[in-house]
């Protein structure tokens, strides 16, 4: 009897320690700003050709973004029962687009190394139209995955 009372109230202090899977959900999404660029690197794989890292802000919620040059879209999100180092692969879903050298895309992706505290992730991911040839209307969907599941997924609606 006193090993189940034990075992009972484990579970009921931390049941994300009993927890196969990390358990995650979007704290906001919407506009997002990023006051100031602390790097900008090569990344091939994506629409633009590049990234930057910095601070990110949702600024206004909302799933329907204008089609304009430098908006920027995408979520904060909050995960629990991560390991301290996780590693987690950025998805971007959207309509077709032609790079300037001639790569055509529908979807992209970029792996990501945070570290957790006490296995517990928040963070914000953002989005910028910030070439021409990435301004195209209709649904873009960031997805944050993690060891080949989805932990959170927002689809954004671009219109003119």
């Amino acid at each position: 009897m006193r090993s189940f009372y034990i075992a009972s109230l484990l579970a009921f202090i931390a049941p994300s320690a009993f927890s196969a899977s990390p358990v995650a959900s979007i704290v906001a999404a919407g506009l997002c700003e990023q006051p100031k660029v602390t790097e900008r690197y090569a990344q091939p794989q994506s629409t633009a050709g590049y990234a930057t890292l910095g601070e990110l802000i949702i600024t206004k919620k909302t799933d329907v973004i204008p089609l304009q040059k430098d908006i920027s879209f995408g979520f904060s999100w909050r995960a629990e029962g991560l390991p301290k180092n996780v590693q987690v692969m950025y998805v971007i879903d959207h309509p077709p687009i032609t790079r300037p050298d001639g790569k055509r895309m529908e979807s992209f992706q970029e792996p990501m190394a945070h570290e957790s505290v006490n296995g517990v992730l928040e963070t914000t991911d953002c989005y910028s139209l910030s070439e021409e040839h990435e301004l195209v209307p209709g649904n873009w969907s960031i997805t944050i995955m993690h060891d080949g599941a989805p932990l959170v997924k927002h689809t954004f609606r671009i219109t003119r």
